[in-house]
């Protein structure tokens, strides 16, 4: 088996290549898509993704110019939780300087080990002072703690790549790696917003661990090996545990602790007029 040629990595693919190699396989490489659900009971679930997938598209609206007020107006009828949540953004967003610049939904690419590495960022705010911040709107019932948000692959992939290929935001010169900042904001935590600061050692350090875990699948793929996790936890929130023989009920929606709930599916907002910009 090997790689497609058109195949892009994210944080996604690869987060899931580092919980469970055998996902990895099915769900990007085999593309089986196997009716099982994440977590229970299965109305919660969906009314909870459907949430953050509202949620999103209502702060695109406002970061795209859309009036408070006509927002809020929309939500009259709306359900109380999105109601609460749009009023903890309103009056907890993170605080962006006079004349900062504005992208939301923007993907940017970057070649890595003869692959492409893709990041699609909530929000990138370019300031006045030459500062980046990435900012992600985090819709999961609980926070995770920050040590576990340090390791997510997320918080790697996503300053690396606006550091290799952000010239385009800042006159067409490469980013010092020191200007960008990723955070991490919750409208169930809205006055506790997760900041990482990168700089250039930490993305030495991450072109090295991801150009490691890209060859390591690339070998994978070669070699057709991808096992299973072995420890089963990982399996209880994931849609292949009976194709795995790792259990049948999905785990209970109120124990999720990951950014999985509410972020299921994002499929409603259209990516194709998103623009990409590739290095």
């Amino acid at each position: 088996m090997v790689l497609p040629t058109t195949f892009q990595f994210s944080q996604s693919s690869l987060q899931d290549f580092e919980t469970c190699p055998r996902r990895f396989k099915l769900r990007y490489l085999d593309r089986l898509r196997w009716p099982a659900v994440e977590s229970e009971p299965v109305r919660e679930a969906e009314r909870l993704a459907q949430l953050g997938t509202d949620f999103h598209r209502l702060v695109q609206q406002h970061v795209a110019g859309l009036a408070e007020e006509v927002l809020s107006q929309q939500l009259a009828e709306s359900d109380p939780a999105l109601q609460t949540w749009w009023q903890s953004y309103l009056q907890h967003r993170p605080t962006l300087a006079t004349g900062t610049r504005l992208y939301p939904e923007m993907q940017l690419s970057v070649p890595l080990r003869g692959c492409r590495l893709m990041a699609r960022f909530d929000l990138l705010a370019v300031q006045p002072d030459g500062r980046f911040l990435i900012i992600d709107w985090k819709t999961s019932l609980h926070k995770p703690e920050r040590d576990t948000l340090a390791r997510r692959m997320q918080t790697r992939v996503y300053p690396y790549v606006l550091a290799l290929a952000g010239a385009a935001f800042n006159t067409g010169q490469p980013i010092d790696p020191a200007t960008i900042e990723m955070i991490y904001w919750y409208p169930t935590s809205p006055d506790q917003p997760e900041h990482f600061q990168y700089n250039a050692q930490l993305c030495r350090r991450d072109e090295e661990f991801l150009s490691s875990l890209i060859e390591q699948i690339k070998h994978s793929a070669q070699t057709t090996a991808f096992p299973l996790v072995e420890d089963k936890k990982a399996c209880t929130y994931c849609v292949y545990r009976s194709f795995c023989d790792r259990g049948q009920k999905g785990g209970p929606v109120a124990e999720l602790a990951e950014e999985t709930v509410g972020e299921l599916d994002l499929s409603s907002l259209d990516w194709d007029q998103i623009a990409e910009i590739q290095f």
